[in-house]
């Protein structure tokens, strides 16, 4: 089980590949920002499915995805064939911290 630092830092460099830049997706819709010049701050979203999801982007295997099926049978897929059908799901809320 990775932490939910280690789930934020791979969500972080999934976000910057150059698959997911071209959504044209800004940061803040799914971090709260730390300050003007770091737009990674706290996760607005689940950061297991978020984590998924930029995988599923990028083509490359989600760490999370075994963890988020255990949690939620079907979430996972669920995601990956909503960006495969070029469609963005609606991720869980995280309420600040």
């Amino acid at each position: 089980m990775r932490s939910e630092q280690e789930v934020a830092e791979r969500c972080r460099s999934l976000f910057e590949d150059a698959a997911v830049r071209a959504k044209g997706w800004r940061s803040n819709l799914f971090w709260r920002p730390a300050s003007p010049a770091n737009p990674y701050g706290s996760l607005r979203v689940d950061g297991e499915e978020l984590e998924v999801l930029l995988a599923a982007i990028v083509g490359v295997p989600a760490a999370s995805r075994s963890s988020l099926e255990a949690r939620e049978p079907g979430r996972a897929g669920f995601i990956e064939r909503s960006i495969a059908h070029g469609e963005l799901p609606l991720l869980r809320y995280r309420a600040d911290e």
